[in-house]
């Protein structure tokens, strides 16, 4: 869906294709080694021991809800424009999904649906996922557009990991 993009960032890529929670292969003798963890600096997931080579750059923890992987709505916002995307609470946290789940029985006809993937949402979104919300504007390039903002690296701290590196330039969606 977004592998062959050349307009999306390479994070939001890495972010949404990794397959997170399996074993890292480098760590994979020691116990607690499921990826869930992405740098947006290297974009790719990775596992909390090799989050201490890591630990200039910055991080995102993953998160699992219902089996499927979610990212705190805090830092996904810190991100990328999260208006519009169903948001859930889990653990006293609200969170957004990465990308779309499968659907285990056909929308109901009322109330909203996914714009994307037609699933079953509540009023008022219009997405299931953030990468339903990236797979949208990406087809849709008239809609696409780039806002960038210079971010200081203490403005971010992505659950609980605090982010030590130079800043980046993040994008937003509309």
């Amino acid at each position: 869906m977004l592998e062959d993009n050349s307009q999306c960032p390479q994070w939001i890529l890495g972010l949404l294709t990794e397959k997170f929670f399996n074993a890292c292969l480098i760590h994979e003798d020691l116990k607690k080694n499921e990826k869930n963890i992405f740098c947006l600096d290297c974009c790719e997931g990775i596992c909390a021991h090799c989050s201490q080579v890591h630990h200039s750059h910055r991080l995102l923890q993953i998160r699992r809800y219902v089996y499927h992987d979610v990212l705190r709505l805090g830092d996904a916002e810190k991100l990328m424009d999260c208006a519009y995307v169903q948001s859930y609470t889990t653990n006293s946290a609200k969170v957004v999904f990465l990308n779309q789940r499968p659907q285990t029985r056909p929308s109901r006809g009322s109330g909203n649906i996914c714009t994307t993937c037609d699933r079953a949402l509540q009023d008022p979104y219009f997405f299931c996922s953030l990468s339903c919300k990236v797979h949208k504007y990406l087809c849709n390039t008239k809609e696409y557009v780039f806002f960038f903002r210079f971010l200081i690296p203490t403005q971010f701290i992505f659950s609980n990991f605090p982010i030590s590196a130079p800043p980046l330039f993040f994008f937003f969606f509309f």
